[in-house]
């Protein structure tokens, strides 16, 4: 069973979650990264549905058994970066895992944007998680135990909901 995490993270918060996931089991680890540095924070074009530019090329997640995103929640909506690796990273037929990370307690509507896309790219999507993050003004040495702690249990809840396929 292969699995690939792919993940934008902008305060770090996604990043240590995914990464402690892809630690915890095995699973494949790629970064989407901005093409030029951003000046502002992605929520308005989180909140339009836009994409992001972003370095080339972008993750080839054909030969995985299960694709989990990972994506900070912006204005209610997932990022930028992860839009544009949905619409044109192929996901076509792969059974895909979705992870929102946010500042809030529940993002259902953010996940439910999300899961629209990730199925409109042609996934199968076996299910979502969503996550605390980061906190306005709020320093990642605070919660990282926290965020590392979150990416380890998620991935024996995400190993069940795989074999339930």
């Amino acid at each position: 069973m292969e699995f690939a995490a792919v993940y934008y993270s902008r305060s770090g918060s996604t990043r240590a979650i995914a990464e402690s996931f892809a630690g915890s089991c095995g699973a494949k680890l790629f970064k989407l990264e901005d093409l030029k540095p951003r000046k502002s924070v992605s929520g308005f074009s989180a909140l339009l549905g836009l994409g992001s530019a972003l370095k080339e090329p972008l993750p080839d997640v054909r030969s995985f058994d299960l694709i989990v995103l990972f994506t900070p929640i912006f204005a209610w909506h997932p990022s930028p970066q992860m839009n544009t690796f949905v619409r044109n990273g192929d996901l076509k037929g792969k059974h895909v895992y979705l992870v929102g990370v946010g500042a809030g307690e529940s993002n259902v509507k953010a996940l439910e944007r999300f899961r629209k896309e990730v199925e409109k790219a042609g996934a199968k999507v076996l299910g979502s998680k969503n996550l605390k993050g980061l906190q306005i003004k709020q320093d990642i040495k605070e919660v990282e135990p926290k965020l590392l702690e979150s990416g380890s249990q998620l991935a024996g809840t995400i190993e069940r909901a795989f074999k339930e396929t």
